[in-house]
């Protein structure tokens, strides 16, 4: 291979262009500038050659480095006048068009995104700026959105809302149940919020193939559902009752820890599941259940709704019949917090039975939910929607991109 072949193929550039000057700084860091120029006598524009105008003012373009060097390649690049007779700038193919660095750089920096997940340090490593990532992120979602298209065909969703930074700031989240990957977000919980994702997904304003709709007990996102697809079941899996009941044995926790010594720092332990306590922890809880104390009663009560889900083969009124009897029995406890999760537990229980009889999985929810607060937490909470969008949408959308 010809010297100027392999710098034409190392660079990711066309014949058009070709390699007139290296040079080398080493103080206040190690650059390498390569100059370029363009050598064709027209542009060639969606096939068609225009007279080359005159050429733009010199700019540069980030490459991957050269070995410990920062690369940068220059060039001036020409202007031609369209079929309308307005000057327009050549695009290089080289580049994305309108950016600063190389489509190398930008494939580079895409792989290590979907590495290293932080992107500050892709920043670091790459030797640019936190602020040119997160344009690459960007570019990459909105690529991959188009290549996707709109979702005409979607059968089995899931809608959940998250928190995506401190105060109440909710995103609507709708993912694929059955390829377990984020379809798409709208700021927002309200029902208008959800009827635009939907049509923004789909381009539709009903959904009659929509068949499952798992969800969580919010109202706003029930509505939508019976309006825009009213064959569809909807579901509130196991994920979203113990939810609810977590949140029941922590209020409990809460109102009797400063009359408990022994409930102190204990939080994370009254709220896990026995199989995942060390046997340290397994002694403190029977100790703690010894003392008759509410808490352990309302952890018990969620215990016993898991218990529901060993149940195989069920009909809806069944499904009711049990869900009603455990309501009942774990009101007999009496406990503030628990009874206020158990009657929005009864306002919902179709949903719940929908959910045991169709065997609904938490497992999507559980997991995708850990996944994006993992994303919030590294960014420590996002300045805005789009930025969690932008990252919810990369990391679990499973979108296409072009390297």
């Amino acid at each position: 291979m010809e010297f100027d072949m392999f710098l034409q193929e190392m660079l990711g550039i066309t014949k058009e262009f070709a390699v007139v000057q290296v040079e080398k700084m080493t103080s206040p860091e190690k650059i390498t500038r390569i100059y370029l120029k363009y050598q064709a006598t027209d542009c060639v524009v969606d096939g068609k050659y225009y007279p080359i105008y005159d050429y733009a003012p010199e700019r540069e373009w980030q490459h991957l480095g050269w070995f410990e060097y920062k690369c940068y390649l220059i060039a001036k690049l020409p202007r031609y006048k369209d079929k309308e007779g307005k000057i327009k700038t050549y695009k290089p193919n080289f580049s994305p068009p309108g950016r600063s660095y190389t489509n190398f750089f930008r494939s580079a920096t895409i792989q290590l995104l979907q590495k290293i997940k932080v992107q500050n340090s892709v920043a670091e490593i790459m030797r640019t700026t936190p602020y040119i990532v997160r344009s690459i992120m960007e570019d990459a979602v909105e690529q991959g959105m188009i290549n996707r298209g709109e979702v005409i065909h979607f059968n089995n969703i899931s809608i959940d809302e998250k928190a995506y930074t401190r105060g109440h700031h909710y995103a609507t989240i709708i993912m694929d149940s059955d390829k377990e990957h984020i379809l798409d977000l709208q700021e927002g919980r309200r029902e208008k919020d959800l009827k635009t994702l939907l049509y923004l997904l789909s381009g539709q304003e009903t959904l009659p193939d929509l068949n499952i709709v798992n969800m969580d007990m919010w109202k706003p996102y029930m509505n939508v559902i019976k309006e825009v697809a009213p064959q569809a079941t909807i579901v509130h899996d196991n994920f979203h009752v113990v939810k609810k009941l977590t949140e029941a044995i922590d209020n409990t926790r809460k109102k009797e820890v400063k009359n408990c010594d022994l409930l102190k720092f204990q939080k994370f332990n009254v709220l896990k599941n026995s199989e995942n306590r060390s046997d340290q922890q397994k002694k403190l809880f029977t100790e703690l259940a010894a003392t008759n104390i509410n808490t352990t009663k309302a952890w018990q009560v969620r215990e016993n709704y898991k218990v529901l889900w060993s149940y195989i083969n069920l009909n809806k009124e069944t499904a009711k019949d049990l869900i009603k009897t455990w309501i009942d029995n774990s009101k007999t406890y009496a406990i503030e917090h628990v009874n206020k999760a158990l009657n929005t537990i009864e306002a919902h229980i179709e949903g719940i039975a929908a959910a045991l009889m169709t065997r609904t999985s938490s497992g999507l929810h559980e997991n995708t939910n850990g996944r994006i607060q993992s994303i919030v937490a590294r960014a420590r909470g996002f300045a805005n929607f789009e930025r969690f969008r932008i990252n919810a949408l990369f990391y679990y959308g499973n979108l296409q991109y072009n390297h």
